[in-house]
């Protein structure tokens, strides 16, 4: 099923998937019945590469790691992937690429993490919405000070 999306319907999302999926639980039974508050590190990044002509891959990898007193209750890695056709002579493509299409996809994998977390045996983790600008910003800055 395909859709556009975007302004001046730019994009065109042809699939998503789960590209990659781990959940560990290495301390159960027993990290299932600490009943403490757990801190939880979620980690984001985003890859891409051309497919063919104007048709990327784009891949949000989230990572996540539950901790309660020093010891680990889960980790999930997920890698969720979209395939998406720009149309030609599209402006601003890797900020589309970077920005608008994780943006599309977020929504899915963050419900995938939720549902994990909670078949896992734990609380629902429900992420945060992301700034994917902020992100993309964020990371050409880095980029431009490392050159």
């Amino acid at each position: 099923m395909s859709q556009k999306s975007g302004i001046n319907g730019s994009v065109l999302v042809n699939a998503q998937y789960i590209k990659d999926l781990s959940f560990e639980n290495p301390k159960a039974p027993y990290s299932l019945l600490n009943n403490d508050k757990p801190e939880v590190d979620v980690s984001i990044d985003i890859a891409a590469h051309g497919v063919q002509d104007e048709t990327y891959e784009v891949v949000l990898g989230i990572n996540v790691k539950s901790i309660v007193k020093d010891e680990v209750q889960y980790l999930i890695d997920l890698k969720y992937a979209g395939i998406f056709t720009l149309e030609k002579d599209v402006e601003d493509k890797e900020k589309i690429i970077f920005i608008q299409c994780p943006n599309i996809i977020f929504p899915y994998a963050r419900r995938i993490i939720s549902d994990l977390s909670r078949d896992g045996g734990y609380l629902p983790l429900y992420i945060s919405p992301v700034d994917f600008m902020t992100l993309y910003n964020d990371n050409k800055k880095s980029n431009e000070k490392l050159n």
